[in-house]
């Protein structure tokens, strides 16, 4: 473990998920006291030695987690760097920033560019205005907006929430979208789910498979100017085709680079930021899928392969001297233990993916989500968790069985 800087400021991470386990890693080796807030600290990427924890069991709740915030902002001796790590958290803090400015510096760019970021129909609306090319999308409300939607979209498409609330969740809890392929799927589905939420973006789906998937991930200064850049795509995705990274890969790709600098300079963005594309085959043209203004899921890669976007950050915002950006290391690849799993059993299971291909793909120098040798404990609990899962399935099967130790058998 890195030796702690002498009278470094504090990050904070919101949230000890995947996404804040890679900020704490990136920014704990680098000497930074790190505090992570969450509300499941037994979670396995929770168990980092990189940090300290705050447990905040309202972390959903706004005002418990700003009343969190103001509390440990008081104790630490100056401000620290706040880091969210899921849009809940992002959109939380913004729009309370003015509650957490004496106590924090913000990695986030200004509170009308992360609503902006936030809502699809408005970063849409957007891009249409200033060029920037996207999937054919429509935002329909009323029933004669689905009618005409359905014969002027390209099949197949999607329908999703513009931001998926509690209620969706509820009622989908196992659905982030759907997949439609003519006009009669298409009203038949809107119809069951504008009964339980009316806020909707349809969109063709471009075809292809999830390597078409790019990314960029960058940090711009207060002048939105971009300090460094990383590029990359994904390999696989769990749940595939419309999920988040399970296997992704660095490579350097310049069109991502000046799509991604002419994005966010139109958008005024400054702080750490990520723009998803996926190539369309069919005219030959990235397509911008969604501007993210936090870190993103595989963002980890980026650190791994020497270009340590969050440590970048963390100075820009204390005033201290900047890591030089010298290019990095490719191709790198990050794979996430668990969800890659999941994903390559359904390739394969969907005739997609041929062993001897998922054998190959794991081939060339590789950075993993959870297990690193120097931060063992997210790797032992997940490994933990994944014996007690199957463990705690057979023994519910044995105490069916053999109820008070007797086998139960029908007369």
């Amino acid at each position: 473990m890195a030796t702690l800087k002498h009278n470094a400021p504090t990050a904070v991470v919101l949230g000890l998920g995947q996404n804040g386990l890679a900020t704490v890693r990136a920014l704990g080796r680098q000497g930074i006291p790190v505090i992570g807030i969450d509300r499941d600290l037994k979670q396995y990427t929770a168990r980092t030695q990189y940090c300290k924890k705050v447990m905040c069991p309202d972390f959903k709740k706004g005002d418990g987690l700003i009343r969190t915030l103001i509390d440990l902002g008081k104790q630490l001796p100056e401000k620290a760097v706040l880091f969210p790590s899921g849009d809940h958290s992002l959109h939380l803090v913004s729009e309370r920033r003015e509650e957490l400015r004496d106590y924090y510096h913000f990695t986030f760019p200004s509170k009308q560019v992360v609503r902006l970021s936030l809502d699809k129909q408005r970063f849409y609306s957007f891009a249409n205005k200033y060029g920037f090319p996207i999937a054919q999308t429509f935002f329909p409300k009323t029933e004669d907006d689905c009618k005409h939607v359905s014969k002027e979209i390209r099949y197949p498409c999607i329908i999703k929430p513009i931001q998926p609330n509690l209620g969706w969740r509820k009622c989908f809890p196992d659905n982030k979208l759907y997949e439609v392929s003519n006009a009669e799927a298409f009203i038949r589905t809107l119809q069951r789910i504008r009964a339980h939420h009316n806020d909707l973006v349809v969109q063709e789906r471009i075809p292809g498979g999830d390597h078409r998937l790019s990314f960029s991930l960058t940090y711009f200064d207060a002048e939105s100017r971009p300090l460094c850049m990383f590029t990359g795509r994904k390999l696989r995705q769990y749940p595939p085709q419309f999920g988040t990274s399970s296997m992704a890969e660095s490579g350097w790709d310049p069109r991502i680079s000046e799509m991604t600098i002419d994005i966010l300079s139109a958008m005024k963005y400054s702080g750490y930021g990520s723009v998803e594309f996926m190539w369309d085959q069919r005219d030959q043209e990235f397509k911008i899928i969604e501007v993210s203004a936090r870190t993103w899921f595989p963002h980890g890669v980026s650190s791994a392969c020497g270009l340590n976007i969050e440590y970048m950050a963390y100075c820009d915002q204390v005033g201290f001297a900047k890591p030089v950006d010298n290019g990095f290391r490719q191709p790198v690849k990050w794979i996430h233990e668990e969800r890659d799993l999941r994903s390559s059993i359904e390739y394969i299971k969907s005739g997609n993916l041929k062993i001897i291909e998922w054998v190959s793909s794991y081939k060339g120098t590789r950075t993993y989500a959870v297990s690193a040798w120097d931060d063992p404990g997210p790797a032992l609990f997940l490994g933990l968790q994944l014996v007690k899962v199957p463990l705690r399935r057979v023994f519910r099967k044995a105490h069916f069985m053999w109820p008070g130790g007797q086998k139960l058998v029908s007369s």
